[in-house]
């Protein structure tokens, strides 16, 4: 078969940019991101001068931090589904893509959709994050020589994390459209990101490319701060809390803004293109193609 990867991200970029209400729906955990950061930095700046008081107020933001931690999982996790079904809808040409619709619509396939996510997380995920941890940890016990020696495993293990994001999403739709179980869709999501490897290696590197290279000029504002702050010292202005909140809070709500905006943009067009893929790639002679019109499941 012809695959064509011009025409997978020309079509993904069409979906993406005439499809706005599927950036919202991937913005939430980001916004959710930015409340708990919000949650953070109000100790420090509303209780400077009462010390005594930091250690309650950053015990309650630890509890605050792990509930939003599991809200940001939940709700991208059902963002992930309603944006996947839009996908469908839009490829196919049938149904509706409003954002309440593909809410409404997409609450039927939560649970599975959910524990879906919940297996690659768990399986492939953690193998992840015990790198990374790994890492750190070689990094602090040598004095960060560590780092530099991994860094090409660094470098290699970036693009790969995109692939378990095509596995999550390819399973997402397995649940969707062809109405699996949770495991079945991991398994059959598997199946075809591992026959078609190599397709997806250089999808997932053409994305993080991309990315990588827009979200360096996102984060020239942020450094507008940082440079300014040595010049306002260097004038003998008296940079305590109050000042610092007052320069640099109003940068970073607009920086956190602008990078929700781009997640929610940026996540859809990987979305998009990673279940295009899938689409175009899976088997077509065992397929029993589900309606992504709402049902009353109980699976």
């Amino acid at each position: 078969m012809n695959f064509d990867y011009g025409n997978i991200f020309t079509r993904a970029f069409q979906i993406t940019w005439k499809h706005k209400s599927f950036w919202l729906l991937l913005m939430i955990p980001v916004l959710i991101s930015f409340l708990i950061f919000s949650g953070f930095a109000a100790p420090v700046f509303l209780l400077e001068g009462n010390e005594d008081m930091l250690g309650l107020a950053f015990a309650i933001w630890g509890i605050v931090l792990l509930l939003g931690m599991a809200l940001s999982f939940v709700a991208g996790t059902a963002g992930a589904t309603s944006v996947t079904l839009g996908i469908l809808r839009a490829e196919r040409g049938e149904g509706s893509t409003s954002l309440m619709d593909l809410i409404r619509d997409g609450l039927p396939y939560f649970g599975r959709a959910l524990g879906a996510t919940l297996i690659v997380q768990l399986t492939v995920g953690a193998v992840f994050t015990v790198f990374f941890l790994c890492m750190t940890a070689l990094s602090l016990v040598t004095m960060g020589l560590a780092s530099l020696f991994l860094q090409p495993i660094m470098i290699l293990m970036t693009p790969l994390s995109f692939l378990m994001i095509a596995v999550m999403y390819a399973a997402i739709v397995a649940v969707i459209d062809e109405g699996l179980g949770a495991w079945e869709a991991v398994k059959r999501a598997v199946q075809v990101v591992r026959e078609h490897v190599w397709k997806f290696v250089l999808i997932s590197l053409i994305i993080y490319f991309g990315i990588t290279i827009l979200t360096s000029f996102l984060m020239v504002p942020v450094m507008i701060p940082a440079m300014a702050g040595p010049i306002f010292m260097e004038t003998g202005m008296d940079m305590n809390g109050t000042t610092f909140a007052l320069i640099f809070i109003p940068f970073i709500c607009l920086f956190f803004i602008a990078m929700s905006l781009f997640s929610g943009v940026s996540g859809t067009f990987m979305a998009a293109a990673m279940e295009i893929a899938y689409l175009r790639l899976r088997p077509s002679t065992d397929v029993v193609f589900a309606s992504t019109e709402p049902q009353d499941e109980t699976s």
